[in-house]
């Protein structure tokens, strides 16, 4: 079935600049999408509506580059703000994306804010390598205390006396072991070890795929990915600039505020 979009032009002003609006519906989601000149850019904010709320996109495109950013927050393997990076290159030249051009600073009650950044991946794989190295450990001792008491079931039974000295109750305590028993214990903790390390492998993949790295994006060619921020709740915005050669695409909170 094709999508119905209503499309709803209302042209504002912003800034002294003309503001081009269009609302329309995509998957049951009204969507708001403002486009206006700023300098030598135009930005585009996209605000998707639901009832859980807005979430927000921003894009900013500059002689054929669009850059274009979200944020949200994330668990995995800690907690996270998370960007999701978009570039296309629609230039003739070619650009060098470089992590240690992304400027991010944080706004609200928070203390130490120089250590919110964007997270280099280096960093990052190292951290969730020594996790999963934890987590693997963890299980190992955990499956190595079942396997040795595996196959291995305990017993008590009582019986009634009497006698001269009167009468009570004698417990007694028996083990058996099962070889049957002993091998599904070793077989299931075997199985569960495994799925483990698949779940991790495929985790470490997907982050090794998807967290941005140095890269050149040649012409016409579409770069993307997502990096981290540490997480503080405290955090009441962002404000983040990337670099790319001579060109600078602001994401910082003021720059962004429409009527």
């Amino acid at each position: 079935m094709k999508k119905l979009l209503l499309l709803l032009f209302i042209p504002i002003v912003c800034f002294g600049q003309d503001v081009e609006t269009k609302e329309y519906y995509d998957n049951g989601q009204k969507i708001i999408e403002k486009t206006w000149q700023d300098n030598t850019q135009i930005k585009t904010l996209i605000e998707i509506m639901s009832d859980n709320g807005s979430g927000y996109k921003y894009f900013i495109n500059e002689n054929g580059i669009e850059v274009g950013v979200n944020f949200y927050v994330i668990r995995d393997y800690g907690k996270y703000f998370k960007v999701e990076l978009s570039i296309i290159n629609n230039s003739k030249d070619r650009l060098d994306f470089l992590e240690k051009d992304i400027y991010v600073s944080v706004n609200g009650k928070v203390k130490n804010k120089e250590k919110y950044y964007a997270i280099p991946f280096n960093e990052y794989n190292s951290k969730v390598t020594k996790r999963q190295n934890l987590n693997e450990f963890l299980t190992g001792v955990s499956h190595g205390v079942s396997n040795a008491t595996a196959g291995t079931t305990y017993s008590q039974s009582n019986s009634y006396y009497t006698g001269n000295n009167g009468y009570g109750n004698v417990y007694t305590n028996t083990a058996s072991y099962s070889p049957a028993l002993a091998n599904m214990q070793y077989q299931q903790n075997t199985a569960e070890m495994q799925e483990l390390q698949n779940n991790q492998e495929d985790r470490k993949n997907y982050i090794n795929e998807g967290y941005i790295k140095n890269h050149t994006i040649f012409p016409n060619t579409v770069f993307e990915g997502y990096f981290l921020i540490k997480y503080n709740r405290n955090v009441t915005d962002i404000d983040m600039v990337i670099k790319l050669g001579d060109m600078e695409f602001d994401f910082s909170n003021d720059r962004w505020h429409l009527p």
